[in-house]
């Protein structure tokens, strides 16, 4: 068993990634679901709506949701070494 979490095994587990712009113009919200069903959400927001860039607030809005599912991998994947010891 591998005993390390990859950008890229993360990847591999993602089915669907959408975003959704909010009514204000000034948010947007990532939402990553994986094989399994499992979703995770991350947001980008900015003060004034003369300065929303969707790419940039995709970006960072993915980048966030990425990384709650890093945390989550990361913890699964430290019972299952757990486990075995």
């Amino acid at each position: 068993m591998q005993n390390t979490v990859t950008k890229e095994i993360i990847e591999g587990k993602i089915k669907e990634v959408t975003y959704t712009v909010l009514p204000s113009g000034k948010s947007i919200v990532c939402e990553i679901t994986l094989q399994n069903g499992f979703s995770v959400r991350g947001d980008s927001a900015v003060v004034d709506k003369a300065n929303f860039d969707k790419e940039i607030g995709q970006r960072i809005a993915y980048a966030r949701a990425f990384d709650k599912i890093w945390q989550v991998e990361g913890y699964l994947l430290q019972q299952k070494l757990y486990e075995q010891e």
